[in-house]
């Protein structure tokens, strides 16, 4: 019951914050934002490597920074690192994987004309991009240098999100995106992303 009591506390005080504190609405979202996540991802393999499958949830982090238009538009660069994925061979775990990638996306506000039944704090979005990274397979317990697996990967980003402007330079974000790739061994990449943003 306590529980319960604190949740809708703190509910509450989230949904009051932007009426308390003048949030960012579409009509001053010109400027540039930055962005820091903590994404969630899994990898979609293709094919086994000498090492092993891929299997297993990734973690890692992300930097983003765009530029908005307007309501309508704007555009990121993001540097993100995926890692701690498992590598299966013969039922144990061989090897770990991850992946550094650099991408630039562009993103689109829907929503726009309809806020008059949304709050204008809160900003969904699609965005649309691409990138290139590297996929890497390290053996388990094998840190020689030129031991790991690793190849280069071309992606293809899509996915829908939303910005929570808590005031008008700070806020919150999630979104869900695919990673589409032209590698033999990888064939995407789901991911989920949750962080702060700051608008300039």
């Amino acid at each position: 019951m306590k529980n319960s009591i604190r949740l809708i506390v703190l509910v509450a005080a989230i949904s009051a914050l932007p009426g308390g504190v003048q949030a960012q609405t579409y009509a001053d979202s010109r400027g540039f934002y930055g962005q820091f996540s903590a994404p969630i991802g899994w990898t979609n393999m293709a094919s086994p490597t000498e090492n092993g499958i891929a299997d297993g949830t990734m973690i890692g982090f992300s930097f983003t920074a765009g530029y908005r238009f307007n309501a309508w538009v704007g555009a990121d660069v993001e540097v993100m690192w995926l890692g701690a994925g498992d590598v299966i061979k013969g039922g144990a775990v061989t090897a770990d994987s991850s992946i550094l990638s650099v991408g630039a996306a562009a993103k689109f506000y829907p929503f726009v004309l309809t806020s008059r039944s949304i709050p204008t704090w809160i900003q969904p979005y699609l965005t649309f991009g691409i990138g290139s990274g590297i996929a890497q397979q390290t053996q388990a317990g094998n840190n020689e240098f030129g031991s790991s697996l690793s190849e280069t990967v071309f992606l293809f980003r899509f996915g829908a999100g939303m910005e929570v402007m808590i005031s008008k330079h700070w806020g919150t974000f999630m979104d869900l995106n695919y990673y589409a790739s032209n590698s033999r061994s990888i064939e995407g990449i789901g991911m989920m992303r949750l962080g702060v943003m700051c608008h300039f």
